[in-house]
């Protein structure tokens, strides 16, 4: 591990889920990750901040190797989950994807039932039909979404308000049983109370899941994470515990940035 992670001081962790190493990515000639290392802890909330433009959506999307659909995208380094280099040759992208799921920044329901949207991950990778109403059903509950919707599963998903939809997204990406799950600001267009039934249910899910959110919003950071890392210009500037980041930060720019100097 320790020969992977090289170029930035990193917290104790006691049980890394995610180790990346020296990661570089580019689009093109343009650089926009630079040399990125960090241990992303198992069955924690990491938070990744930093102004517009600075890195944090391209790196998640790293995570799941998203960015392998981004044309003359190029990346080096590692990226390790359970040690193993999810960009080796011998990776199944899809059963990767299925395993590193990711929630976007505006709810994105399928045009189907409440219902087919949860089942359609479990349909597609083979679940028994016996087993799919209990596989929606627990993913629902998980999502805390079973109350609403229990007795119009059959109602179209896009009949939901505009925070339903987003946890009804987590509800299908948790139905196909993922360890990890990457959230890109999932909040920026929900109204304060769907905010922080989002926020709360990402808290309690990290009781099961190992999860990692871009977010703009410095009080959500401090609010839900355990770990943060402070981007910029396409570097990590900072990585450490929550408390520590906001509280006690060593580098000038994580000050400047969390203190609303800049950004």
């Amino acid at each position: 591990m320790t020969e992977v992670v090289q170029n930035i001081a990193q917290p104790r962790v006691a049980q890394p889920h995610i180790t990346v190493g020296n990661l570089n990515l580019w689009y093109g000639e343009k650089q926009a990750l630079k040399n990125i290392s960090m241990h992303i802890p198992k069955n924690s909330v990491t938070a990744l901040i930093g102004p517009s433009g600075c890195g944090k959506s391209t790196f998640i999307r790293c995570l799941n190797r998203m960015n392998d659909l981004v044309k003359n995208c190029r990346i080096e380094g590692k990226v390790l989950i359970e040690n193993k280099d999810i960009y080796g040759a011998d990776v199944d992208v899809v059963e990767l994807r299925k395993q590193v799921g990711m929630v976007f920044q505006k709810p994105n329901p399928f045009p189907m039932s409440i219902y087919d949207n949860v089942a359609y991950g479990p349909r597609i990778h083979g679940v028994n039909k016996k087993d799919i109403n209990g596989v929606v059903e627990g993913a629902l509950h998980s999502a805390a979404l079973w109350d609403e919707t229990s007795d119009r599963l059959k109602s179209p998903a896009l009949s939901l308000s505009g925070g339903q939809q987003q946890r009804l997204c987590i509800a299908r990406t948790l139905a196909v049983k993922p360890r990890i799950i990457l959230f890109d600001e999932p909040t920026s267009a929900l109204d304060p109370i769907s905010t922080s039934r989002i926020e709360d249910l990402i808290m309690n899910l990290k009781k099961d899941y190992t999860i990692v959110i871009v977010t703009h919003n410095m009080q959500q950071a401090a609010r839900i994470s355990d770990y943060t890392g402070f981007f910029f210009m396409g570097e990590l500037i900072e990585f450490g515990q929550t408390r520590q980041i906001f509280h006690s930060p060593k580098e000038k720019s994580t000050e400047d940035y969390i203190t609303g100097r800049f950004g």
